[in-house]
């Protein structure tokens, strides 16, 4: 599948799975996400709100009280799933 044909709520995903955001030790906070995914923060707010729902991304309080994202074991698998 083209990159290009994925949401972008996908797109999100596969940038953090390729970039190892994967537990929480390397969980990310908003701000260093909206710098690698050039996505606005109101729409990267609401996509990570989605994926959270979802089951895909998962958030813990970071340094300094922020909240910080990972990918799932879901997350992997959905990013797994749309390349087989």
């Amino acid at each position: 599948m083209s990159l290009r044909k994925l949401s972008t709520s996908d797109r999100l995903l596969l940038l953090m799975h390729n970039l190892g955001i994967i537990d929480e030790r390397r969980s990310q906070a908003i701000s260093e996400l909206k710098k690698m995914a050039r996505i606005p923060s109101e729409q990267l707010v609401e996509i990570l709100e989605k994926q959270e729902e979802s089951g895909y991304i998962k958030t813990i309080k970071g340094r300094q009280g922020l909240l910080h994202y990972f990918l799932t074991g879901k997350g992997i698998i959905r990013v797994s799933s749309t390349f087989t």
